[in-house]
Formats: structure tokens, sequence, C-alpha cells
């Protein structure tokens, strides 16, 4: 066979495959014009030049705010600096104008304090122990007598000493009642006013020593306590909005082991 049969051959080989190929392949619909609403190549481009168009737009504005705030900063910061520099002067300030205020609260409640204590003395010394004193002393002298005068003034002794029990020196306990009633009742508004304005007294009889509340003006020998346990208060002390207003004054024990190391050959 000649070169010309074999590519005739071939092409109707072809011929044949493909009315095969197009007999099976399903008939397809003429395309429809494109609309708004399909996605071309220039559609896309379209879009994508507008989203570049923006997205340069809106770095440039994102820069200048970056500028604008990198310029802000160095005065911001000042600003911050300057407001820490003057808020701890302000805060003295306060301190020292407020601060006689309750001064002047703690030195009443102190105050106070010593008064009622004193009145109560007063009330012992001169209602209950002169009572029993003048009564002591009539029954001295009702029976230092002989028993002839002790008989003969024997009702005159009983009608002293209920004339004493009326009219004597127990007879002031209302007077002295009520001066401590009116104590306690201005004691109340006293630590009303103290709570609003955080004056606190510092406890310490019966509590370690603490350095930053307390000052220890006195050391007491005292085996039965732990050392340096407060044992008396001196001088009251008081804090104020958390901060110390006046330091406690105390008598502290000094235990058995302290005492022993500080004997002479002690290790």
């Amino acid at each position: 066979m000649t070169e010309l049969d074999d590519e005739e051959i071939l092409l109707d080989r072809f011929r044949r495959w493909f009315r095969e190929a197009r007999a099976e392949t399903p008939r397809m619909e003429p395309r429809s014009t494109p609309s708004d609403d399909d996605v071309g190549l220039y559609r896309l481009v379209e879009e994508f030049t507008a989203l570049r168009h923006e997205v340069k737009l809106q770095t440039k504005g994102s820069r200048g705010l970056q500028d604008q705030t990198e310029a802000l900063l160095p005065a911001l910061r000042q600003a911050i600096e300057q407001f820490r520099s003057v808020e701890p002067r302000e805060s003295q300030a306060a301190w020292a104008a407020a601060k006689p205020l309750a001064e002047a609260l703690a030195d009443f409640d102190e105050a106070l304090d010593r008064g009622r204590g004193e009145l109560e003395k007063a009330r012992r010394r001169i209602v209950d122990e002169a009572h029993d004193e003048l009564v002591r002393a009539l029954d001295a002298l009702h029976a230092g007598q002989s028993w002839l005068g002790r008989r003969r003034t024997r009702a005159y002794h009983r009608a002293v000493g209920e004339t004493v029990r009326q009219y004597g020196p127990r007879t002031r306990r209302p007077l002295f009642d009520a001066l401590i009633e009116g104590y306690d009742l201005i004691q109340a508004r006293l630590r009303r006013a103290m709570d609003v304005e955080q004056v606190v007294r510092i406890e310490t009889v019966g509590r370690p020593v603490e350095p930053g509340l307390m000052t220890v003006v006195e050391v007491v020998d005292d085996p039965d306590r732990p050392h340096l346990e407060v044992v008396d208060e001196i001088r009251r002390g008081y804090t104020w909005r958390g901060r110390i207003l006046r330091y406690a004054e105390v008598r502290a024990a000094r235990s058995l082991a302290s005492i022993a190391a500080e004997q002479p050959g002690s290790e």
C-alpha cells in the first residue's frame, strides 16, 4: 500500500470516531448572552482594581493616623508624668491639711477616756470607800467605849448608822452615775466621728510589739508572758486612713530566755 492509502485509512478512522463521539455527546443548549451578574475576567479585574485603590486609600489614612498618634505620644507621656508627680504632692497636701483634725479627734478621745477613768475612781473613793470608812470609824468609836457606855449609846449608834446610810456618801452615787452616762454619750458620738474620718485606735495590750505601730518605753521582767508582749499601755496610739497618726507607747515583757541570754557567760 502507498502512503496515500495509509492517510486515507487514518482519516476514515478519525471520521468514524468523531461521529461516534458526537452521537454520544448530549446536545448542548445555546449559551445565553452574559448578564451583569456573571463574573467575567473583565469584571474581576475591575473589582480587584477598585479594591486595590480602596486599600491604598485606607493604608494612607492609617499611616496619617499613625503619624498623628506618634506625634501625640510624647505629649501624652509628659502629661502622665506630670500627673504622677502632682498626685503625691496633692495627697501630701491633703494629709497635712486634715491631719490637725485627726489629731484633735485622737486627743479628745484619749482625754475623754482618761476623764471617765477619773470619774470612776472618784466615785469609788468618794462614794464607796468613804462610806465604808465612815461606817468603820463609827463602829470603832462605839466599840471603844465601856460596856455601860455602849449600852447607853446603842440606840444612838444605830440612829447614826441609819442616818449615814440615808444621807451619807452613797447618796452621791446618782450624781456620778449621771456624769459617767453623759461621758458615755459623748464618747459614742466621738467614735462615730472617728469612724467617718477613719481614725482608729491601735490595739496593744496582750499583743506582740509591732515596731511600725508601737514604741517600747519600758521593758519589765515577766516570766509568765511571751517575749516582747505588751503588758501595759502608757499612751494610746492611733492610725488615720491606714497611716500612722501617733505611735502607741507601751510596756513590754521580757521572757526568762532573754534574761538568761543576757547573763555573763551565756552563749
